[in-house]
């Protein structure tokens, strides 16, 4: 008993008010286990603040999406087999991505899954305690203009794009809707979408690709080389590659779009859920 008052500096009245018995040859080691415990709750309980606080710095075009798997229905599409494998492959994308380092990339036209897919492999690794972050780049382009014009737009946009940087999933949609029409972007005289924008996302790319400057600097201190992509993204697109290239650039578009064709959903012959609904 010494020893434990020696070592704890705990008064033994303590034990005896909680009903503990401060003979008990294995008190040390019911001690020490509680506090494991407490400091793994604790621990879980800062990770599930920091996914909150992460979601809720998501840009969204028209307000907050909510979609799961458990929403997805493929009896209720036209080509209900193509959304059944759409679905188990997103899904299955989904739990590589928890233990992976992959981007993934869901192409096909306007209104047939890909952001509610997007958003269900979210949910997931959200509830797996993985900070997600959604970003309408729609939405983006407009901040990225009136930062110049509102103050909080430019705080705005500092902490957002620090959040791109940083999170461990990014949901990136429907990008390259900034660069306009595909006529447009495969003009000869087309330069891209605007400088500033082209710029961030140049940024935030590279950043997820080849880690934070702190990441960066931690491992080469350490020894240690950085397992590539070191952040995760899923893009939606309506664009093709070589669009996107156009629009944003080669070396943003590298970092970003995988060639990886078991990372990638293609939604060909998928109809558009959002006319058959009249939305």
């Amino acid at each position: 008993m010494v020893f434990i008052k020696a070592s704890w500096n705990i008064d033994p009245k303590i034990f005896e008010k909680a009903g503990v018995d401060i003979h008990d040859p294995k008190l040390k080691e019911i001690v020490e286990e509680r506090n494991k415990q407490m400091h793994n709750k604790f621990n879980r309980q800062l990770k599930r603040k920091k996914v909150s606080l992460m979601w809720n710095k998501s840009l969204w075009a028209s307000g907050e999406i909510e979609f799961t798997f458990d929403d997805w229905k493929p009896s209720e599409r036209e080509n209900a087999l193509k959304a059944k494998n759409l679905g188990n492959k997103a899904f299955k994308l989904t739990k590589e991505m928890l233990n992976g380092h992959l981007n993934v990339v869901m192409s096909g036209d306007a209104g047939v899954g890909k952001t509610s897919l997007a958003l269900a492999m979210g949910d997931l690794l959200r509830k797996q305690n993985m900070t997600v972050l959604f970003v309408s780049t729609v939405a983006l382009s407009q901040l990225v203009s009136d930062q110049y014009n509102y103050k909080d737009c430019e705080e705005q946009l500092l902490t957002l794009t620090k959040a791109m940087q940083n999170c461990d999933v990014l949901i990136l949609d429907d990008l390259g809707a900034d660069g306009g029409s595909t006529k447009k972007v495969m003009s000869a005289g087309y330069t891209g979408t605007r400088k500033d924008l082209q710029t961030l996302m140049f940024k935030v790319a590279n950043a997820r690709y080849e880690g934070t400057k702190t990441e960066r600097k931690n491992a080469n201190e350490k020894g240690i080389k950085l397992i590539k992509p070191v952040h995760e993204t899923i893009i939606t697109t309506n664009n093709m590659t070589d669009e996107l290239i156009r629009i944003y650039g080669g070396r943003t578009v590298s970092r970003l779009i995988t060639r990886d064709p078991n990372h990638r959903l293609a939604f060909n012959d998928m109809e558009d859920m959002r006319m058959k609904e009249g939305i």
